[in-house]
């Protein structure tokens, strides 16, 4: 029988790119998808074919989101920051259930040690800590899931100091010889959508965290790149460091400490294996946002 799979925020940068892939294994009979939903959510774009379930996400709805929850091999969540602390009440409906094999809570960030999170811009990131704490001290199984930098951010906000478009890169302590991680978000729905249709990889997966990138490129990979694109030089500036510990302070503040990473070459852990995904070569995956 195939899983059955609670998807829980559909729209924003996460839930869009995951929708298809998820509704593609649904439709393929690779799992049962039932999307869960406050109850003002807009649903009149998903396909009609599918399975909704209202859930009470305040200390009033206990009792009517366990009824909603209750049959889930796994549930995933890609609730935008405004709703993560929402998902706790996720997770305390989730306590006992029967069949669930893991709990995917909405994280998709990177790595990050406790001397990076005492950045006073990196303080939400605590939220989804607390999230995945709440899970492990009420018994719920949870599977982390953790990324480098979304492609959109990297590319289109040049997030991290790369403009494709502009043929520019901004230096950053060893940022030149170390590699940056990049995840496209088109791969992260594909392993999303791979893990959740195979019972036995979620029960693997329970408790743990797993990292997807697709893409490491090194800085002098990506001058090179954007090099050949243009035919010309790449423009190499400097990232003052007095910039990046002010950038810390503010909203700039996740690219700054991705800058960091990459100059100090200090991702953690390294990537989960997913098998059957097809990279691009730089030059191509670069020319898809000029």
């Amino acid at each position: 029988m195939s899983p059955t799979v609670g998807f829980f925020g559909t729209t924003g940068t996460v839930g869009s790119a995951l929708l298809p892939e998820l509704v593609k294994a649904n439709k393929d009979g690779k799992i049962k998808l039932v999307i869960l939903h406050r109850e003002s959510t807009d649903l009149s774009k998903l396909p009609k074919e599918l399975e909704t379930r209202v859930l009470d996400l305040s200390e009033a709805g206990l009792e009517k989101n366990k009824a909603a929850l209750k049959d889930f091999d796994v549930v995933v969540s890609s609730v935008g920051a405004p709703g993560i602390d929402s998902q706790n009440y996720i997770v305390e409906a989730l306590v006992g259930s029967a069949n669930l094999k893991t709990f995917i809570p909405s994280d998709f960030g990177t790595n990050w040690t406790e001397k990076e999170l005492e950045a006073p811009g990196l303080a939400d990131i605590k939220q989804k800590l607390a999230v995945v704490s709440k899970a492990k001290s009420l018994g719920v199984p949870i599977t982390q899931i953790r990324v480098g930098l979304f492609d959109q951010f990297f590319f289109a906000y040049k997030a991290v100091g790369v403009d494709v478009q502009g043929n520019t890169i901004q230096k950053f302590r060893n940022n030149i010889q170390a590699p940056f991680r990049i995840t496209t978000l088109a791969y992260l729905a594909y392993a999303v959508a791979k893990f959740v249709g195979d019972e036995s990889t979620l029960t693997k997966l329970a408790n743990e965290t797993v990292v997807l990138y697709d893409y490491t490129p090194t800085g002098q990979e990506i001058v090179d790149t954007l090099t050949k694109i243009h035919g010309k030089p790449t423009e190499i500036s400097e990232y003052p460091e007095n910039q990046y510990q002010e950038d810390l302070q503010g909203p700039y503040a996740i690219g700054a400490a991705l800058k960091a990473q990459w100059g100090n070459n200090s991702w953690g852990a390294t990537a989960t294996e997913v098998e059957g995904w097809q990279t691009k070569s730089y030059e191509e995956l670069f020319r898809q946002w000029l």
